[in-house]
């Protein structure tokens, strides 16, 4: 397994209020998660920072998972225990009310990939005979309506909301994950923040992921610059996880 992050401001914002993480465990486990913060100048990156460094600490001091229950229940306290961190960060500082962040996570185990998501940060899969796809819902207006009947596809693309958040980590007291696992068999897995998948189309996305004359390193430059040739209009964030060979 081979594995790549980075992130970059783009070409309009003044800071990055995102942040990732590629961490391991006492076990071998691996666990990569991206967090976009919202807020605007008022925490975002100060919440995404915290999510990341939560995640990081705890998970490298886990000895590993029994069974799949354990896994999704540690993820379930955690982000619990992440969501009450920076909610009760903002309440306590007025300038920082409403601060937050999305989180999209691929915790991997031996008993199978484990993705976590809440927002709008998107992980991808592709291989076993499958082309790039998205493995994530959106938590959104826009996707809501989208999935309600209320907006055609053509319309959703153009929705002037279509950026606002229904669900998110730490804005309030409680917060919905969805926790997937994967046992089908996967080339590689994307995980991304709008930065990205918000301005750069899925197919010129599956086309560098698929350049197998690049490795993770080079691909996930390749995408950062996609999105920064594209205008580089928000922070971006990738993580580019290869299933095949060895790290480093």
């Amino acid at each position: 397994m081979k594995y790549y992050g980075i992130t970059d401001r783009g070409l309009v914002r003044k800071n990055n209020q995102d942040s990732y993480v590629i961490a391991t465990s006492r076990s071998g486990d691996l666990f990569a998660i991206v967090a976009d913060g919202i807020g605007g100048n008022l925490g975002g990156d100060i919440a995404s920072r915290m999510a990341v460094s939560h995640f990081s600490k705890v998970f490298s001091e886990t000895n590993g998972f029994a069974t799949e229950a354990d896994v999704k229940d540690w993820i379930e306290t955690q982000v619990s225990t992440a969501n009450t961190m920076i909610y009760e960060y903002g309440v306590k500082r007025p300038g920082l009310k409403g601060m937050g962040t999305t989180l999209c996570g691929a915790l991997i185990t031996k008993s199978g990939i484990f993705i976590v998501n809440i927002g709008d940060s998107r992980a991808y899969a592709w291989g076993a005979g499958q082309p790039l796809h998205q493995i994530t819902m959106d938590h959104t207006l826009v996707n809501d309506m989208l999935m309600h009947g209320q907006l055609t596809p053509e319309e959703a693309a153009n929705f002037p909301r279509r950026n606002v958040l229904t669900n998110a980590l730490g804005v309030w007291e409680n917060v919905r994950s969805d926790i997937d696992v994967h046992h089908e068999a996967m080339s590689g897995l994307l995980l991304c923040s709008d930065g990205l998948h918000g301005y750069v189309d899925e197919e010129k996305i599956s086309a560098i992921v698929h350049n197998k004359d690049m490795d993770p390193t080079q691909r996930s430059r390749r995408l950062l610059k996609a999105a920064l040739d594209a205008g580089g209009y928000d922070n971006v964030t990738v993580v580019l996880i290869d299933f095949s060979g060895d790290n480093g």
